[in-house]
């Protein structure tokens, strides 16, 4: 694999965990209101199919090879958004504060 490919496909699996972070938080506020065997069943429901997601673009990125370091980077991307999310709504408030 070159190395465009492979920065491609990095850059790919940060974007990813950044994006899960956000669906996952939002999976949470959807399934609040549910009984706990819809909560598990919608939650499972959801993890298949943003897992399939994954796999399925990574296959067409780069043909299906897959290394330890694009989980790495999709974990990264994740628990980034984890630590980035307090500082953006509060940010966003802020700004949401001053346009009133």
């Amino acid at each position: 694999m070159d190395s465009f490919l492979q920065l491609k496909s990095l850059g790919f699996s940060l974007f990813y965990g950044w994006a899960f972070f956000y669906l996952a938080k939002g999976n949470l506020i959807l399934t609040n209101n549910l009984k706990i065997i819809g909560k598990y069943v919608i939650t499972l429901i959801f993890v298949i199919d943003v897992a399939l997601l994954y796999l399925y673009l990574m296959f067409q990125i780069n043909q299906g090879i897959f290394h330890i370091y694009f989980f790495f980077m999709f974990a990264l991307g994740y628990f980034g958004a984890l630590m980035l999310h307090p500082k953006i709504v509060k940010l966003c408030q802020i700004w949401q504060n001053k346009r009133k």
